[in-house]
C-alpha cells in the first residue's frame, strides 16, 4: 500500500497510490526471494522495516507509512545496501519506477527554488548554459515526478523499455 494512504487512511485512492503499492510488491519480492550476498535474517529485518514498521498514534490507531517516506523523499529507494548477488536489471527498474515518488514524499520547491530555476532556464533558452544543468534543479526533479505520477504512460512505458533491454532477465531465475 502506498506510504501517503498508509499515513492518511481516508484519503482518496489514486493512481499514484497503484503504481507506488506496485513498486512495493516489487520490492518486497526482489528483497525476499532473488539472490542477495546478504543472509536472509538481514534481508527479512530490512525488508520489514520498509514495509511492516507501523505505529500507534495518540486516538490508539495504527498508522505506518514513514519509513516508506523517508526513503523516497533521500532518493533511496530500495535501500543502496540492498544489493544482489549478481547485477540485474529489476533492480534498476525498482529505482526506476521509485524515482518520481520523491517528488510526492519531499517539500514542493521554495520561491528562492524556483527563482534559481528561472536564472538558469533563461541561461539555456538563451545559449549560455546546456539544457543538462537544469536537470539536477529541485524544480526540475519536482517537476517530472509531478508528471510522471499523473498518468500511467511514464509507468507502462518504463516497464515495456526495461523489457527491451538486451540485459533484460530472460527466463526463470534461480534462487
Amino acid at each position: 500500500m502506498s506510504a501517503a494512504l498508509l499515513e492518511n487512511p481516508g484519503h482518496s485512492h489514486l493512481l499514484e497510490d497503484d503504481i507506488e503499492s506496485f513498486v512495493h510488491v516489487l520490492g518486497w519480492t526482489v528483497m525476499s526471494y532473488l539472490p542477495s550476498p546478504m543472509d536472509r535474517s538481514k534481508r527479512t529485518h530490512i525488508a520489514s522495516l520498509l514495509y511492516d514498521h507501523s505505529f500507534k498514534v495518540t486516538t490508539g490507531r495504527e498508522e505506518g507509512g514513514l519509513v516508506k517516506t523517508d526513503k523516497f523523499k533521500g532518493g533511496d529507494y530500495p535501500s543502496k545496501y540492498f544489493t544482489l548477488t549478481e547485477p540485474s536489471p529489476i533492480l534498476e527498474l525498482m529505482r526506476d519506477l521509485a524515482s518520481p515518488f520523491r517528488a510526492r514524499y519531499e517539500d514542493p520547491p521554495t520561491a528562492a527554488n524556483w527563482k534559481t530555476f528561472g536564472v538558469f532556464n533563461t541561461l539555456v533558452l538563451n545559449g549560455q548554459l546546456r539544457e543538462e544543468a537544469l536537470y539536477d534543479l529541485l524544480v526540475h526533479r519536482y517537476q517530472l515526478g509531478i508528471h510522471r505520477l499523473s498518468s500511467s504512460e511514464w509507468f507502462l512505458g518504463t516497464i515495456q523499455d526495461a523489457l527491451k533491454r538486451p540485459d533484460k532477465v530472460s527466463g526463470p531465475i534461480s534462487c
